[in-house]
């Protein structure tokens, strides 16, 4: 009998990963590359090809050999395998299931890059037991999902579940969305972001940030984040602190709109200080739920997949995708 092999891709602003995994889900192969994404849909697509074709390559295949594959990109992705719209990406529009499946010579599935780390969660990780899961992913921005009876939900235009995207100041910072008080622009590195050149340029507030960041405060890396957090930097941590609560507050709005089980916090800022920033988002979770007594039904807890959320998550959509299509793999 054949060996099963499934290919998970995560598609990023940044960088493409991909890792292929046997039929028992074990990890046998991974690579990565910048994505270039300012060069465009093309280029990035065969991008992802040739990242694909150097992971099969470590295990002796070519690309028509991958049962199925499953991808998270930045955007909505519509029944027929359009991304609708990835702003880091200057995508609109693009066809990105056909494209790779006609590239890959195997099935391609494609969701949201975040339902796809939420899915993740719920396969692999913590959540594999919930009835109503929502994940948020904290980096650059602020991405979530929703996985309801064990599916993924977001609406019936498939371009809901943006929870980084609700409202919590009208008239607020400016998102990257192009809306204003989106919660993202208040709880991600970018809002973080804001919050430093205010404190550091504008009130003339030391920082060791000067000097760990070369003066830029747009998207600081976690990883020195956490080393200003460990350093007690005051203004690290009352801007981490502040986006934490913000953070709080949305996943109390959360609660009382919809009760889920369990809200799975991750990305990359969670990952470096997920033992420090968790309980400040429990604390302000609990006092922005309604009632309060809700709160006690909901498990708030770290997700536990890292980097290979999305990738890991794309894989399971897709599988799931593939055999609910009544293919066999």
């Amino acid at each position: 009998m054949a060996r099963s092999y499934y290919a998970g891709i995560d598609i990023g602003g940044t960088k493409i990963y991909v890792v292929i995994t046997d039929s028992k889900g074990a990890i046998i192969a991974s690579a990565r590359k910048k994505s270039k994404a300012e060069r465009g849909f093309a280029t990035v697509m065969e991008r992802v090809h040739s990242c694909v074709s150097e992971a099969c390559d470590m295990i002796g295949i070519a690309t028509a050999d991958i049962t199925v594959a499953g991808v998270g990109a930045p955007s909505p992705i519509l029944p027929n395998g359009v991304a609708v719209s990835a702003a880091n990406m200057g995508w609109r529009k693009v066809p990105l299931v056909g494209k790779l499946s006609s590239l890959l010579g195997c099935p391609v599935y494609a969701e949201n890059d975040c339902n796809a780390g939420t899915y993740g969660e719920y396969c692999l990780g913590p959540g594999k037991d919930a009835k109503l899961l929502v994940g948020l992913f904290m980096g650059t921005g602020l991405g979530g999902g929703i996985v309801v009876d064990g599916k993924l939900t977001s609406g019936v235009n498939f371009m809901g579940a943006e929870l980084g995207h609700m409202t919590i100041s009208r008239g607020g910072r400016i998102c990257g969305c192009g809306k204003k008080g989106c919660l993202e622009a208040y709880a991600s590195k970018t809002g973080m972001g804001y919050k430093f050149k205010e404190e550091i340029l504008c009130n003339k507030r030391e920082s060791i940030l000067v000097e760990l960041t070369g003066g830029v405060y747009d998207n600081v890396k976690s990883s020195i984040l956490k080393k200003a957090w460990l350093a007690k930097d005051e203004v690290t941590v009352e801007t981490l602190t502040e986006a934490a609560e913000y953070l709080g507050d949305g996943v109390g709005s959360i609660i009382t709109m919809l009760a889920p089980d369990m809200v799975v916090i991750g990305g990359g800022v969670f990952e470096a200080l997920g033992r420090q920033l968790l309980p400040i988002v429990r604390r302000t979770a609990k006092e922005a739920t309604y009632p309060v007594a809700s709160f006690r039904d909901t498990k708030i807890c770290l997700a536990s997949l890292g980097d290979n959320a999305v990738a890991l998550g794309a894989l399971e959509y897709a599988k799931s995708r593939f055999a609910a299509n009544g293919a066999v793999g």
